[in-house]
């Protein structure tokens, strides 16, 4: 059972994404989006969740990408009855805290279990309607007030096109209640070509990828739980090697990642997707040092059930400073690899502030090392 924001009890309903949401109030089915656009590109910023996407980059005069993904239930009469987080799942939004709230049942025996602060997965802003502090063609500026007795009393949030790049640069502003440490990080879920390995990722220099500690994804997953391995493209599984670094899968999956010390390469950003049919590169840019690690949710129709139902195909690449999406809820045993990723340290009445940026380019061009 599930406490019922204002009092009483539910029944947990599960429909997670790497997590187990509960229903939101009514007012988290508030639809209003505002809208970017410049020279290079144009983008949607909804209230739900501060969500942003779709997003279309220009290339050149006769070429656009579409790269963040948009949940294929998002805007149906299906969607109506799903959590907040669910409901127009899209794009990328921010985790404050980040996380799942449920612990799965078959973490190693070492693995020690603990109490969720609230009951909102991915955070209370994930499943609320945002606020709009200021909107034109350039910017969209959006902000949360968190209720007690919630660490974290606000988070805003600005998406701002980039002049004459196709980017946009995001600032993150945390204001917490009190200090604590939390498990924080952003969640850009990226759109898949429809044909198989046609999207290839690109990691810089890191400190070794490691797979979920438990079989519970949501989905299939052809990975050793609990296991490092040196490449995406040579991940340990069950039936021996997996290749993750070429997208989408043949086979369905649903695969949970965590990269750990990924460190942007000289002139390059720390993540690369090269859209092989489009001859094109999304780079994802951000502050290693406030978020050290990339999480990789690979969804490649790998759960069956609703609103899923085996046709869900996106790449979420979630900087984190958090462990897995488990920091909530468990703590790995020390000497663990992950066991120190217990999130940012918020200061009372002190603000923290990160920033990153989505860019995209023809792979004849260099924009991606901006």
């Amino acid at each position: 059972m599930l406490r019922r924001p204002g009092g009483g009890l539910q029944p947990a309903r599960r429909h997670p994404i790497h997590m187990q949401p509960i229903h939101p109030p009514a007012e988290a089915t508030n639809p209003l989006s505002w809208r970017i656009q410049w020279d290079f590109g144009s983008a949607s910023v909804q209230a739900l969740g501060a969500m942003l996407g779709p997003v279309e980059f220009r290339l050149d005069d006769a070429r656009h990408l579409q790269v963040m993904h948009v949940a294929p239930w998002a805007d149906t009469s299906e969607a109506r009855g799903l959590p907040g987080i669910l409901r127009r799942l899209r794009g990328e939004w921010p985790c404050v805290p980040f996380g799942r709230t449920d612990a799965p049942t078959d973490l190693p025996l070492n693995w020690q279990v603990i109490a969720p602060d609230d009951a909102w997965p991915h955070g209370f802003g994930a499943n609320h309607p945002w606020h709009c502090e200021h909107a034109d063609s350039q910017r969209v500026d959006l902000a949360i007030d968190y209720p007690d007795p919630s660490p974290v009393a606000r988070l805003e949030r600005r998406v701002q096109a980039v002049a004459g790049m196709a980017a946009l640069d995001v600032e993150l502003v945390v204001h917490p209640r009190r200090s604590v440490r939390l498990p924080a990080g952003l969640h850009p879920t990226f759109r898949l070509p429809g044909r198989a390995g046609r999207l290839q990722v690109e990691l810089g220099a890191h400190e070794g990828i490691f797979a979920y500690p438990s079989r519970s994804t949501g989905g299939a997953s052809h990975l050793l739980p609990d296991q490092r391995s040196e490449h995406l493209a040579a991940m340990q599984g069950v039936k021996g090697p997996v290749d993750l670094s070429r997208l989408p899968l043949q086979q369905d999956a649903e695969e949970l990642l965590q990269v750990r010390g990924l460190k942007a390469s000289v002139g390059e950003a720390p993540l690369r997707l090269r859209y092989l049919d489009d001859d094109a590169t999304v780079a994802l840019s951000w502050d290693t040092a406030d978020f050290p690690d990339l999480m990789l949710w690979i969804s490649n129709r790998g759960r069956q059930h609703p609103p899923w139902q085996g046709r869900h195909v996106a790449l979420g690449a979630e900087p984190v400073n958090s462990l897995f999406d488990l920091g909530r809820v468990a703590r790995a045993p020390e000497g663990h690899a992950l066991a120190a990723r217990l999130g940012i340290r918020l200061e009372a009445g002190r603000p923290w502030k990160t920033r990153y940026r989505i860019a995209a380019n023809s792979n004849s061009s260099n924009q991606d090392r901006a």
